[in-house]
């Protein structure tokens, strides 16, 4: 998974024209706003997606993480363009000088040639070819992070493997009883969705639980619904809910919040 099979065929120049790389508007900054699951990935990943974003199993990526070494650096008066390079490929970032409102400018990034950061950010295309709209940049302080990011790596894709499994394994389940669908119908306008009782009623905990930001702790919805259903099949409907885009995860893997709260 980490060789350099493919690398470059995907370094060649930057675009130095502005219109090449669309700023940002009002209208994209305001939709872009919805809250995401920071999935960590690698360049590999973003390339081999043949989806115009990043798409991880049947999971669409809005916001990814990943780690690479600058291979080159170049500024101009509205962007700085990066080229990177994780060893499992090649792929162009662009950081943005100015705000989405045109009010004020960053600060460029002090980031240099030759030197591992940290990215956030999201997959765009510009004629065909992929790059990275970056939010955030940073260099990376110990290069424990990039054992860490690896393994990050591993683990979310197993992770949505998993959630996948779990969607499956509820959508027979839901069948065989002649039950709703297992897909949730359209968000009416209290914002819960609809669909099985057990899904509805574990959406319903979220929201009563949820503290600020910080959202529902697990074990609070566990405790909560003692008696009406399993601990195993709350892990399995707030999967499904996660999947389905209803919840996120906010500061761990154990604290969920609603999307429409």
């Amino acid at each position: 998974m980490w060789d350099s099979k493919g690398y470059g065929g995907d370094q060649g120049g930057f675009f130095n024209s502005p219109s090449q790389y669309a700023s940002p508007s009002k209208k994209e900054d305001k939709t872009g706003r919805r809250v995401q699951n920071v999935v960590p990935v690698t360049i590999r990943q973003v390339l081999e997606s043949h989806e115009a974003g990043l798409k991880i199993g049947n999971l669409d990526v809005h916001i990814l993480t990943l780690v690479a070494l600058v291979r080159r650096v170049e500024v101009s008066s509205t962007k700085v363009s990066y080229l990177l390079d994780d060893c499992t490929g090649g792929l162009t970032g662009v950081f943005w000088l100015e705000s989405a409102d045109g009010d004020e400018e960053q600060v460029i990034p002090p980031v240099v040639e030759n030197t591992y950061c940290r990215i956030y950010g999201s997959v765009r295309s510009n004629q065909g070819k992929k790059y990275i709209f970056i939010y955030r940049i940073m260099n990376l302080e110990d290069l424990n992070e990039l054992t860490r990011h690896i393994l990050e790596v591993m683990y979310s894709g197993l992770k949505i493997q998993k959630m996948e499994t779990s969607v499956m394994n509820m959508a027979t389940a839901t069948i065989s009883s002649n039950s709703l669908s297992n897909s949730f119908v359209a968000m009416p306008t209290t914002g819960q969705p609809g669909g099985p009782s057990n899904q509805n009623l574990v959406y319903s905990t979220i929201l009563k639980c949820s503290r600020g930001d910080i959202g529902a702790p697990k074990g609070d919805i566990i405790k909560a619904l003692a008696g009406k259903m399993s601990a195993k099949d709350i892990t399995n409907i707030l999967e499904f809910l996660i999947v389905e885009g209803h919840i996120y995860t906010t500061h761990d893997d154990d604290h969920f919040r609603c999307t429409e709260n």
